[in-house]
C-alpha cells in the first residue's frame, strides 16, 4: 500500500459441549457431547502422540482428539477411565521385543499414510472448489447458502486440514459483512489458498504439533518485551494472541493461548519485560514458554524513524509465510493527522479510532509519540506507545 502524504501535521470446540475436562501433562482428557446419549470419552497422549475416542470415526486421530488439544485444560486427577486406558497403553509399551517395536512402528506409519491420504484428498477438493468459485465469480459468493459454505467446511475438517475451513471460514465472513473492499479481500484470501495448495505447508494446512513436542526442541533465550496483544472469540474458542520482541534477537515472536471457558492467560505478562526461554513451532513465528526467569518493566525499545522504514521490516516476514495477514510494526514521533498516523518525513498510514488510539490519545496529550501496532495491510491496529522512550500498552 502507498502511504499517504502530508503537508503538514469450529463446533467441537464448544465449551458448552464439553464437560469433565482435564490434564495431568502429558495426558489430555475430556468428555464430548455428540448426537448419541453418551458422552464420547476423549484422551490425548501429547508425549506419545496417540488418542483414544469412543466416537465411531474411523479417522485418527478423530476430530474430537484434534479438539481436545485446542482447549485451555485445567490441572486434575484422571478418573478412572483415563487411568486405565493410560495403564494398557503402558502394558503395551512395556513390550520391547522386535516383533512389538516392529509392530508398533508399523501402526504409526499406517496412521501416517491415512492422514496424508486424507490430505491430499482434501487438497484436491480445494482445488475443486476454488475452480467452482472462478467459474461462477467472485460476485456470485453472497447468493451462496450458508450450507454451500458449511458443506465445504465440515469436507476440509474430516480431510484433516483445518487450516484450509478455518480461512474459508473468514471469506465467508468477509462476504457477509460486505463493504467497499469486500471483493479485493476475498479475491485476496483466494489467492492465498490457490498458493496453498501449491506450497501446502503444515502450518497453515492445520497440521497440530503438541506443545511438549515443540518443548522438547531447543529453545530461545531473550528478554521478550510483551508489546502488542489481540484477543478473539469465535463463539467456540476464546484465543489471545502476544506479540513479543526479542531485545537480543531483534526478532517478533506470538505467543498464542486458547480457552474454552472464560479468558484466557497470556503466555507472558502483558507490557512487562521478560526473561524467558522459548522453544518455535515448526515453520512458524509461534512459540511455546520454556522457563519465565522473571518480568519487569520495560526498557526504551527501538523503533523505525519512519514508517518506510518500518514497513521495509515486514519483507522477511511476509516471503516467510505471504499467509500472514497481521504483523508488527512500529515508528518513531507520529502524531496523528485526521484518520493517519504520521512521521516525521509527513508521510502516514490509516490508524483504527478505536480505545487503543483514545488511551494513546489521552496518554501522550497530543504530542508526537512513538507507536507501535498490528498492521493488516489496510490499518494499523495501536497496540503501545511511548514518549519518553518507556512503552506503555494501549490495549
Amino acid at each position: 500500500m502507498a502511504l499517504a502524504t502530508f503537508g503538514s501535521v469450529r463446533t467441537r470446540a464448544v465449551p458448552t459441549r464439553w464437560q469433565g475436562l482435564g490434564k495431568a501433562l502429558p495426558v489430555l482428557w475430556g468428555l464430548y457431547t455428540g448426537s448419541g446419549t453418551t458422552p464420547y470419552r476423549v484422551c490425548v497422549d501429547l508425549a506419545a502422540g496417540s488418542a483414544k475416542c469412543t466416537c465411531p470415526s474411523r479417522r485418527f486421530p478423530c476430530k474430537h482428539a484434534v479438539g481436545l488439544q485446542e482447549l485451555d485444560i485445567p490441572d486434575a486427577l484422571p478418573p478412572d477411565w483415563v487411568e486405565e486406558w493410560t495403564t494398557r497403553r503402558a502394558t503395551r509399551e512395556l513390550d520391547s521385543s522386535p516383533e512389538a517395536v516392529a509392530r508398533r512402528a508399523r501402526a504409526r506409519e499406517k496412521t501416517a499414510d491415512r492422514r496424508a491420504a486424507a490430505m491430499s484428498s482434501g487438497i484436491e477438493g480445494l482445488r475443486d472448489w476454488l475452480l467452482d468459485v472462478a467459474s461462477a465469480g467472485v460476485a456470485s459468493l453472497p447468493g451462496r447458502p450458508a450450507s454451500w459454505w458449511q458443506a465445504f467446511t465440515a469436507r476440509m475438517i474430516d480431510a484433516q486440514v483445518p487450516g484450509v475451513a478455518a480461512a474459508v471460514t473468514e471469506i465467508q465472513e468477509i462476504v457477509a459483512r460486505s463493504g467497499p473492499r469486500w471483493t479485493a479481500d476475498v479475491a485476496d484470501r483466494l489467492g492465498g489458498l490457490h498458493l496453498l495448495c501449491h506450497v501446502q505447508p503444515r502450518s497453515r494446512l492445520g497440521v497440530t504439533v503438541p506443545e511438549e513436542t515443540v518443548k522438547a526442541s531447543p529453545g530461545i533465550s531473550d528478554r521478550w518485551v510483551a508489546l502488542l496483544r489481540l484477543e478473539t472469540d469465535d463463539g467456540r474458542v476464546r484465543t489471545v494472541r502476544q506479540w513479543c520482541w526479542g531485545r537480543q534477537t531483534g526478532r517478533w515472536v506470538v505467543a498464542i493461548r486458547h480457552s474454552a471457558v472464560g479468558a484466557p492467560v497470556p503466555l507472558l505478562p502483558h507490557g512487562q519485560e521478560s526473561s524467558a526461554l522459548v522453544h518455535p513451532y515448526p515453520g512458524s513465528d509461534r512459540v511455546a514458554l520454556g522457563e519465565l526467569a522473571g518480568s519487569r518493566a520495560p526498557d526504551p525499545v527501538p523503533v523505525p524513524p519512519t514508517w518506510r522504514a518500518s514497513l521495509a521490516t515486514l519483507e522477511p516476514i511476509l516471503m516467510a509465510d505471504p499467509w500472514q495477514r497481521l504483523a508488527p510494526l512500529g515508528c518513531a514521533a507520529v502524531r496523528l493527522c485526521g484518520t493517519f498516523l504520521a512521521d516525521e518525513s509527513g508521510h502516514g498510514i490509516p490508524v483504527r479510532d478505536d480505545s487503543g488510539l483514545d488511551m494513546a490519545l489521552a496518554l501522550t496529550g497530543g504530542a508526537p509519540f512513538d507507536a507501535w501496532g498490528l498492521w493488516d495491510g489496510h490499518a494499523l491496529r495501536l497496540g503501545a506507545v511511548a514518549v519518553d522512550g518507556t512503552p506503555e500498552v494501549v490495549s
